[in-house]
């Protein structure tokens, strides 16, 4: 476990102390606390360990997510996330377009730049049945998702869905305690919190033709509290760090990556960073990730706490409702949701 260390490395912290059950007031976990609370201060980005996913769920997962990925075109767009009113479902090249799309802390960005992002996903979140009071009232993010007709697939997906989640609330209570609240704060607060899991294919960049300053996955910022991301260990993930430099994150094996989103950073009034961050496709093979993005339920009003504000210091975010900014968040960057990156989108695929 480390502090951020030199020339824009990538520091480490040890979840196993905030695991379910544990003694979360333990000489470690306030250690842990203490030292994840330097290093979001100056980056938003750490890997860590103790998260709970064994290899073997990990591994299994990311057989199915190439397996996915590996059908034909038209088997994939039968799930396609545009016949879904939740938001879950397929999305193929290009209909994704985040480069520029920084978010709250400068949202006349979001949406401002138009190529379409080099990589296909398939994205799922809490699985709510239609008879849901959410669904039922019609709240927007909230219903049943659409699965791949692939055998066993369900079951190798909720085993790491439950997993990695587990490894986010780990997460949710070290950043409570490293801010002197309590350890069930980020989980406990009143409605049902938002996990978007999501897989992610990035094909090789000689297999590509691309747009100038098209990439993987452009520049942006998360829009939730935290994302917690695995990968195949390919590399081409890249974080901006608060000098402006972009520095490579390399993830060891066994490592989890876990990077702060807006919400975390109106929260806490900026004491926290959401780093810009970016993929760029590698050469020669492919890329693939899955990130849990972590967001606060639909209703919760988020502004800055109070534990974050300096004696007579104001607020530097307007408070705002969780799930619209998602919503808005996803308006401004998915093309079926957005009529003018549908229409650019529709003449900007990459050849393969």
């Amino acid at each position: 476990m480390s502090e951020a260390g030199p020339h824009g490395e990538i520091p480490v912290i040890d979840l196993e102390p905030f695991a379910t059950g544990a003694d979360v007031g333990s000489p470690e976990a306030r250690d842990t606390a203490a030292r994840l609370d330097v290093v979001l201060r100056d980056v938003g980005f750490l890997t860590v360990v103790g998260h709970g996913v064994t290899t073997e769920v990990r591994q299994a997962f990311f057989d199915m997510i190439r397996r996915f990925f590996g059908q034909p075109e038209e088997k994939k767009q039968e799930i396609a996330i545009s016949n879904s009113p939740y938001h879950r479902g397929y999305g193929g090249f290009a209909a994704e377009t985040l480069e520029g799309a920084i978010g709250a802390q400068d949202e006349d960005t979001v949406g401002t730049f138009l190529a379409g992002d080099m990589k296909e996903t398939l994205d799922f979140a809490v699985d709510h049945a239609l008879d849901h009071p959410e669904v039922v009232a019609g709240t927007p993010l909230h219903g049943p998702n659409q699965y791949p007709d692939i055998p066993g697939f369900r079951q190798v997906w909720e085993t790491y869905r439950a997993a990695i989640t587990e490894a986010a609330v780990r997460m949710q209570r070290a950043l409570a305690v490293a801010l002197g609240l309590d350890a069930e704060f980020f989980i406990s607060q009143p409605g049902e919190t938002m996990y978007h899991l999501r897989m992610i294919h990035y094909p090789p960049m000689d297999r590509l033709t691309p747009e100038p300053g098209q990439m993987g996955c452009g520049a942006h910022t998360d829009y939730g509290t935290l994302t917690v991301l695995a990968d195949d260990g390919i590399g081409g993930l890249q974080v901006r760090q608060r000098n402006g430099e972009w520095t490579d994150v390399d993830v060891p094996d066994g490592h989890l990556v876990v990077n702060l989103g807006d919400l975390m950073a109106i929260w806490t009034n900026g004491r926290w960073v959401s780093n810009p961050h970016r993929v760029v496709n590698p050469p020669n093979q492919d890329r693939y990730s899955s990130p849990l993005f972590v967001t606060p339920p639909y209703h919760l009003r988020i502004e800055a706490l109070e534990s974050c504000l300096a004696d007579g210091e104001q607020p530097t975010h307007e408070p705002l409702i969780s799930g619209e900014y998602l919503v808005g968040r996803f308006d401004g960057t998915h093309s079926y949701r957005n009529e003018m990156l549908e229409q650019h989108n529709s003449v900007a695929q990459p050849s393969q």
